[in-house]
């Protein structure tokens, strides 16, 4: 007996599908996400307190929410410069914020010295 020979796979006469493509709204949400990765950068540079209420946010999130957020500025203090009268004031903001869960953030941001009348 002898074997019959193998005959090659048929092949369809169908086409084949082309590769799928990323479609329009894929890329939109691509470049929205980036966008925004780019202006809350741009805002830690710009206004550290603005982008600290974004940060506080995403952590209140497993904490169950913010319950209070008390923020305070006042002028921590007055220093004379080297060599003249003139005085410079250190105003200071103090930010407190109380989660749900009892947990506590505080952010103290410090302003650069600027003149002031100090008495």
């Amino acid at each position: 007996m002898s074997a019959a020979p193998k005959k090659p796979p048929a092949q369809s006469t169908t086409p084949s599908k082309p590769a799928k493509r990323r479609s329009i709204g894929c890329n939109l949400w691509l470049f929205i996400l980036a966008m925004l990765a780019v202006s809350l950068l741009g805002l830690s540079f710009l206004q550290p307190t603005k982008l600290t209420i974004v940060q506080e946010f995403i952590i209140g999130i497993p904490r169950g929410g913010i319950r209070e957020t008390v923020e305070t500025t006042s002028v921590d203090s007055c220093i004379r410069v080297a060599g003249s009268n003139e005085l410079l004031s250190i105003t200071r903001t103090r930010r407190v914020t109380t989660y749900n869960n009892g947990s506590v953030l505080e952010l103290i941001f410090s302003d650069p010295p600027l003149p002031a009348q100090c008495n």
